[in-house]
């Protein structure tokens, strides 16, 4: 049995990103998906918060994350967040998708995706 999953999706994040300088005049709105493998079953049987992975404190560091910091790019960013993530909760697996959406003509949205660990 795999372990089981939390997951984030399209939380809104504001944050100074991009190359070009109209780019980083304003704040930009950035979409994030997540999944993160618990580090343990036992929430399965226990019922207790402390048992698996609090995604209000995960969703609260992800958007600390974007507002405390500026890039360039969003490979950084990703790197950071899932980073940050992985050893502040002890995920023995994470996959991150950061899009900016409408930031290109007839494209709904950009993005990346890393995944990080072996999920079991």
């Amino acid at each position: 049995m795999n372990a089981p999953l939390i997951f984030i999706e399209e939380m809104k994040v504001e944050t100074i990103i991009g190359v070009s300088s109209w780019e980083r005049a304003l704040p930009q709105t950035l979409l994030i998906d997540l999944e993160m493998a618990l580090p343990q079953i036992t929430s399965t049987t226990t019922d207790a918060i402390g048992d698996t992975i609090d995604y209000g404190i995960v969703a609260a560091r992800i958007k600390s994350i974007a507002s405390n910091h500026t890039f360039k790019l969003l490979e950084p960013l990703a790197h950071l967040i899932i980073e940050t993530l992985e050893k502040e909760f002890k995920s023995p697996w994470l996959k991150l998708k950061i899009s900016k959406p409408q930031i290109l003509p007839q494209v709904k949205a950009v993005g990346v995706i890393f995944e990080k660990g072996t999920r079991t």
